[in-house]
């Protein structure tokens, strides 16, 4: 299972990491560990066995700080102490994810949850744009990628689906690897990098223009190079 990652802010001010914990989301100066400011509220009923593990994101100076599905703050960088309320741009109880991690281009928020079920917010109000998308059904643990106005999202069947990005929810393609996947998709350089159970796939079509229609027409996973994993 993928497990949470702490942040670290690309703002104007100060470097700072955040971290979501079970309880709260926090700030800290990376010089020191010292904590700079809390957010609680990510345990609204204080599950003493809660756990998160979506990754908090940061972009346009908002703090996205997803839960075990409910609650989804989003908060307003740069304060210090409690910011629990002063701080709170938006939340959400009804559609968060729990595993994948959401995405987000500043404009707008994109969510799928463990199910496959997709939703797109306002990223700065945190209203709806569309909601409960069906994408291919399975168990989805890897993380969703914004890339050349596109979304990517592999699920445990090893089925990457790529989305248009943007309001209107469309499937573009559905590339089947046929392996177990729990990984998110890394994209470098022009480069898409999908990690599997038993090997490792490089698609080196570039990204953008009409390259990137080809991948999106479904030749992804059969123009892919395998790439032999190293022995342990």
């Amino acid at each position: 299972m993928p497990t949470r990652r702490p942040r670290c802010s690309d703002m104007a001010r100060p470097l700072e990491i955040v971290i979501t914990g079970a309880d709260c989301v926090t700030g800290h100066d990376p010089a020191t560990g010292k904590e700079l400011w809390r957010a609680n509220g990510l345990n609204p009923n204080n599950d003493p066995s809660y756990r998160i593990v979506a990754s908090p994101i940061i972009f346009n100076e908002i703090i996205y700080a997803p839960t075990r599905v409910r609650p989804l703050l989003a908060l307003k960088a740069g304060g210090r102490g409690d910011i629990s309320t002063s701080h709170l741009l938006w939340s959400t109880t009804a559609n968060g994810p729990d595993v994948p991690t959401p995405v987000t281009d500043g404009k707008y928020f994109y969510i799928v949850n463990d199910r496959g079920i997709m939703w797109c917010l306002d990223a700065k109000t945190g209203t709806e744009i569309y909601g409960q998308q069906r994408l291919r059904p399975g168990t989805y643990s890897g993380s969703l990628v914004l890339a050349d106005d596109k979304l990517y999202i592999t699920n445990e069947e090893g089925l990457t689906t790529v989305i248009k990005a943007g309001p209107k929810f469309e499937v573009i393609a559905e590339n089947p690897l046929n392996d177990y996947c729990l990984s998110s998709p890394a994209i470098s350089d022009g480069q898409i990098f999908i990690r599997t159970a038993d090997e490792s796939l490089l698609h080196r079509e570039e990204i953008g223009g009409a390259r990137a229609c080809d991948l999106a027409a479904g030749r992804y996973a059969r123009r892919g190079r395998r790439l032999r994993r190293p022995r342990s």
